[in-house]
């Protein structure tokens, strides 16, 4: 039988819902005399449930089980029968595509997720002691208890500080050297704009993981080692000419290899979370978003120079220039430099939406599977890895559409493209952040009760007994 207001299943020993708490003696004796034969439809009442529909869910619901990781607490809650496809239609084609977009990744639907309460603390005032702190985490003594984490949205606020910072080192390089036309200068303003956005956005990314027991000492260490380790695999990867033109399964391949190599050992107990392996992966993917940037830069700067000098340009300036007027190197190469600039800035640009986001979801999704286990291949052939890591494999893909097929559009292939992707990678990052939240409050929920069990057993108080509800006099 079931609950006459709210519609929850019940037994005929409940006196009140389980739910609501709506009396159930006589509501639900009138409600069963009411009830009309087996095959019998009311005029105006609810068509019966499709067949199929389970026998203990509400009308026109069915069960569906979600567990956020593996070993992981269990939560039964109710759909409609018709599942992710009636409320695809509910949704429009937009709700549609979230909702394939959710089921590959095996997240939930966002909630409570807001950019201007996410953003809110950005340009807080901090002090230089605050600062100092906020950094000084992750280590065994620094980290703080799992009970104490806010399991809520983060709000993060240093990525900006150091976007700021990178930004006005890079403008401050690059203003010197059109103003001295020192040659020196062109290294370091290739390799402060190379850095800027990716690290940016490496440190946004660490600022979500809620924990706070990953250490910028850790970070460094793996965008060196590991993002080193990234380069060489994908190097040796392209060596193979079959490779050359599949950079969304090569370079999305070696970056997570690159993770799982440096962390890999015991260091389960410490680094559990799927947040730790979203940052790790954050971390691979702004190194090689960096070396490859850098790549670019040198593809612009290397061939601009020679075809400078091969057309007769370096010369004409010499021809103009009054006898015994000296110039200097920066002079020559400034048509050049502007042209690598150009190109630092477009990459800069779009690298937030690209490598960074790409190996924070693929670590973050083999993390979900792995836990505080050992790494090891059966983990990799898990549907649930392989399901999420077809994501950024299809989006690395797209973005690089261009390159497979140079007849598209320009327009489409350098500006279309890389929205779309930057749009749904991030929407599928933010959906496994917020799954890690809810691991993290699963986790605090099982230490809880894992305390009051010990706390009981130490005081023999023995085992807890449900709390007897008094019922109304006559019930």
């Amino acid at each position: 039988m079931f609950c006459p207001k709210c519609g929850t299943p019940c037994t005929p020993e409940n006196k009140f819902c389980k739910s609501c708490g709506t009396p159930l003696g006589a509501a639900s004796s009138a409600q069963a005399a009411a009830t009309p034969a087996p095959g019998a439809v009311p005029p105006g009442a609810a068509q019966p449930a499709a067949p199929g529909a389970h026998p203990g869910a509400p009308p026109g619901m069915v069960p569906v089980v979600y567990q956020a990781y593996p070993g992981g607490p269990q939560q039964v809650y109710y759909m409609p029968a018709h599942g992710p496809q009636a409320q695809a239609a509910a949704g429009g084609i937009l709700g549609g595509i979230r909702e394939k977009i959710r089921i590959l990744a095996s997240t939930d639907k966002l909630e409570g997720f807001s950019f201007r309460e996410l953003f809110k603390e950005t340009f807080k005032k901090r002090s230089a002691d605050e600062v100092e702190e906020y950094l000084a985490v992750g280590s065994p003594r620094t980290t703080p208890p799992l009970e104490t984490v806010d399991t809520n949205w983060p709000k993060p606020w240093m990525f900006f500080r150091v976007l700021a910072g990178l930004i006005v080192a890079y403008a401050v390089y690059y203003g010197l050297y059109l103003y001295s036309t020192n040659e020196k200068l062109m290294i370091g303003t290739m390799v402060l704009a190379a850095f800027a956005a990716p690290v940016a956005t490496l440190m946004l990314i660490w600022e979500m993981n809620t924990p706070r027991n990953v250490s910028i000492v850790e970070v460094i260490k793996l965008f060196v080692v590991a993002g080193g380790i990234s380069v060489v695999i994908i190097t040796l990867w392209y060596l193979i000419p079959i490779f050359g033109n599949m950079p969304g399964i090569v370079e999305e391949t070696s970056k997570l290899a690159a993770v799982v190599i440096v962390t890999y050992g015991a260091r389960g107990a410490r680094y559990p979370y799927q947040l730790n392996g979203i940052i790790f992966g954050a971390t691979v993917g702004a190194a090689y978003a960096v070396s490859e940037t850098l790549g670019y830069a040198i593809d612009v700067f290397g061939p601009g120079l020679i075809d400078f000098v091969k057309t007769g340009a370096y010369d004409a300036i010499f021809a103009n220039l009054p006898a015994g007027t000296g110039v200097s190197d920066g002079v020559i190469l400034m048509p050049v430099m502007k042209a690598t600039i150009a190109n630092l800035n477009l990459r800069g640009l779009e690298s937030p939406f690209a490598h960074v986001v790409w190996t924070a979801i693929t670590a973050g999704a083999f993390w979900r599977v792995k836990g505080d286990r050992t790494a090891n291949l059966s983990m990799v052939l898990d549907g649930r890895f392989l399901r999420a890591f077809c994501i950024p494999v299809l989006m690395h893909t797209t973005w690089d559409i261009g390159i497979l097929f140079p007849n598209l559009n320009p327009y489409l292939t350098n500006i279309g493209f890389p929205i779309l992707t930057g749009i749904i990678s991030w929407y599928v990052l933010f959906g496994m952040i917020q799954q890690g939240l809810h691991q993290v409050r699963d986790m605090q929920k099982a230490q809880l009760e894992h305390t009051l069990v010990h706390v009981e057993q130490t005081l023999g108080l023995g085992a807890r007994v449900p709390a007897v509800v008094k019922q109304p006099a006559g019930a």
